[in-house]
């Protein structure tokens, strides 16, 4: 039986539609790999043709699995922040969390910046950032020439423009886009599947579902330190070597916020911490 390999770009019920050298082909399951797990989109399988139908024989070890939303191998994750609505750098900070815990390099994109520059230099150093507009085609290629090779996918609020985005690098109008509720100036979510597309050049975008992908931070909360790097750069000089920076006397951080740790950054790091730190309490009473 002949095999050779694809990638999963989009399943609908139990149907895998997946991109290989002979084109896309819509495949289904082989009936153990439905036992041992989920198939998510982005997996690279071998597929066989099984008489006038195709099947995926195996699924190839990942690189990392979402769950929300199922999505594996990502590379890249673009964070996309606007002026309008006004930036949540709360999620922002728990998206870095969760991308450092997934292996995924996070880089921040400013959309919208045909309307207004939105001051990001908390991040200045810590992450790479790109500024560009959907709606003017300004940063597009750069992006493009971002993710040559990768994968990327997007997280962000409603309405900051992902949609927008994707379609302007894809060029095309493939998704759906929402517009801005003005009245409560909360977006309204439009993307309802997880898909991918290829941009050439092997990158591939994804066309991600849910309000705020990557959002639910679950790690413990005494090692929350290790994925903010502006703190961790001068937690040697903390008196205690596993210094959580926040009820330690002669915390350095501390002393830095401000002057070399961004006094939000911080602020936000207390409340995730705040929140790991509660969740397992709960867990274990």
């Amino acid at each position: 039986m002949k095999t050779f390999d694809g990638r999963v770009i989009k399943a609908v019920a139990s149907k895998f539609y997946v991109s290989t050298s002979e084109g896309v082909k819509v495949c289904f399951a082989r009936k153990r790999l439905k036992a041992e797990g989920n198939i998510l989109v982005g997996d690279h399988v071998s597929v066989a043709k099984d008489r006038d139908s195709y099947v995926i024989e195996e699924i190839n070890p990942r690189k990392n699995a979402l769950v929300r939303p199922y999505v594996s191998n990502v590379d890249v994750c673009f964070i996309v922040i606007a002026p309008e609505p006004s930036p949540d750098f709360l999620l922002v900070d728990k998206i870095i969390v969760n991308c450092h815990e997934q292996g995924i390099e996070p880089i921040l994109v400013k959309n919208k910046c045909d309307l207004a520059i939105i001051d990001t230099s908390e991040y200045d150093g810590l992450l790479k950032q790109a500024e560009c507009s959907a709606e003017s085609g300004c940063g597009i290629d750069e992006l493009v020439r971002i993710v040559k090779g990768k994968t990327v996918c997007f997280a962000g609020q409603s309405a900051v423009g992902k949609s927008s985005l994707i379609n302007a690098m894809l060029k095309s109008d493939l998704l759906e886009v929402g517009e801005l509720a003005r009245k409560i100036k909360r977006g309204k979510n439009t993307t309802r599947r997880t898909e991918i597309f290829s941009l050439g050049d092997g990158a591939y975008v994804v066309d991600t579902c849910g309000f705020s992908m990557l959002e639910a931070v679950d790690i413990p909360p005494e090692d929350l330190r290790l994925y903010f790097d502006d703190m961790e750069l001068y937690r040697p000089e903390c008196r205690f070597a596993s210094c959580t920076h926040i009820d330690e006397p002669d915390c350095a951080v501390k002393a830095h916020i401000a002057n070399g740790v961004g006094s939000g950054r911080y602020q936000r790091y207390k409340m995730i911490y705040q929140e790991l730190k509660e969740r397992k309490e709960k867990k274990y009473d």
